[in-house]
């Protein structure tokens, strides 16, 4: 959010290379943010063939980060304004809230995805 509260700004872009561990390194331990992540993982079993075997997948994730630690008026800020900025963006398939790294992980994730 901007200083105004206003409006959502971004933060920080990670590039298509950045892993999973690099959008956790950047979220705040005291403060809420929002993060859109694209995850890439395989479904199937790499030794089958045909419709059994490995396949691609993408999962683009909306996280909604509000840490226990983070005071109470950005909480507020964030849980209000989470549902119109989600209509706002296209393409985010899975919604995740998370207060504590622990229910950030990405075994999570992809338990959500598949």
């Amino acid at each position: 959010m901007d200083d105004a509260v206003q409006r959502v700004v971004v933060d920080k872009v990670g590039g298509r290379d950045a892993g999973f561990d690099d959008l956790t390194a950047a979220l705040p331990t005291a403060d809420c943010r929002y993060a859109v992540y694209d995850l890439d993982f395989t479904i199937g079993d790499a030794t089958a063939k045909g419709a059994d075997g490995e396949a691609p997948r993408s999962k683009i994730f909306f996280i909604s980060w509000s840490p226990a630690s983070a005071e109470v008026k950005s909480k507020m800020i964030y849980a209000s304004s989470n549902e119109g900025f989600k209509k706002e963006l296209d393409g985010t398939q899975i919604d995740v809230q998370a207060t504590d790294p622990s229910e950030l992980t990405l075994d999570i994730l992809k338990d959500h995805a598949t």
